[in-house]
């Protein structure tokens, strides 16, 4: 119900195989599966790289498509293919890995793929970034510390909003609302446009049961964004929680229709009609 932030979408230090580049990443959290039902798609690219075992670009697209089924099993799978054929070449994998790891939640996994590929690339802010909140995902304390060390070594206000945005996601985590509350409003003064501060704000503000205030930020969010499906989700949430039914109703709706996918917002619209 809350997106994986991706720092592969702030910067293009590496620029994995133009697969990291969709916005928004998968939309929420799925699990760790592995079905024997093979999509037609799947089938297809196989064969093709049957036909083709040296095009990177099948690869990309088999671990893509595998990824929108949210069978992350199959497609750290064929990421672990890459590295074992050719560690050097593909080294980059291990952050499509890492990414494939949040999404499925194995936050300790995918910060051992971090660290792996910092290992040959110990300054890149991607993956420094990305280890940090998988970390902070997990609600580990040594998030804290990777955040402030960015926090202090960057001269840009982008990075100082990453940094805020991490630790406000691990006292959330940790039910540190305040905390987490203050770290995101950092964020923003740092940079105005990061919705996803804004977000986890909100949800911050509504495990707070502060539904006022918490709507009151979507609101400002939807101002400047008002195509954000998972802002629109929020409220929905924040009126439920209000007992205004048809309020909540509308923007379940609404996020569900910028977002076919968002089969939760779907659901809740479904239970409330």
């Amino acid at each position: 119900m809350k997106r994986i932030l991706d720092y592969s979408l702030l910067f293009t230090t590496v620029g994995v195989m133009g697969m990291a580049c969709e916005n928004p990443p998968p939309k929420r959290p799925g699990s760790l599966k592995d079905t024997t039902i093979q999509n037609p798609v799947v089938v297809s690219l196989k064969e093709q790289i049957r036909q083709h075992p040296d095009s990177i670009r099948l690869y990309d697209k088999l671990i893509d498509q595998y990824t929108a089924d949210k069978n992350y099993n199959a497609a750290m799978a064929w990421c672990d293919s890459l590295l074992k054929q050719n560690p050097d070449l593909n080294f980059s994998y291990w952050l499509v890995k890492g990414k494939l790891q949040r999404q499925a939640l194995l936050f300790d996994s995918a910060i051992s793929s971090y660290k792996a590929y910092l290992q040959r690339f110990p300054d890149d802010e991607e993956a420094l970034l990305n280890m940090a909140n998988a970390a902070a995902e997990g609600g580990k304390k040594e998030s804290l510390g990777m955040s402030d060390a960015m926090i202090q070594r960057s001269g840009t206000k982008e990075v100082r909003a990453d940094g805020y945005f991490i630790k406000g996601v691990y006292f959330s985590r940790i039910k540190e609302f305040d905390k987490a509350i203050e770290n995101f409003n950092q964020s923003i003064v740092n940079r105005y446009s990061f919705w996803e501060a804004y977000l986890e704000k909100a949800i911050a503000q509504y495990d707070q049961q502060e539904f006022e205030k918490s709507l009151a930020t979507l609101h400002e969010l939807l101002q400047v964004d008002p195509s954000y499906a998972d802002a629109y989700y929020w409220q929905g949430k924040c009126y439920e929680a209000l007992h205004q039914k048809s309020e909540a109703l509308k923007n379940y709706d609404a996020a569900y229709g910028l977002d076919k996918t968002y089969i939760d917002a779907k659901e809740k619209a479904d239970s409330l009609r």
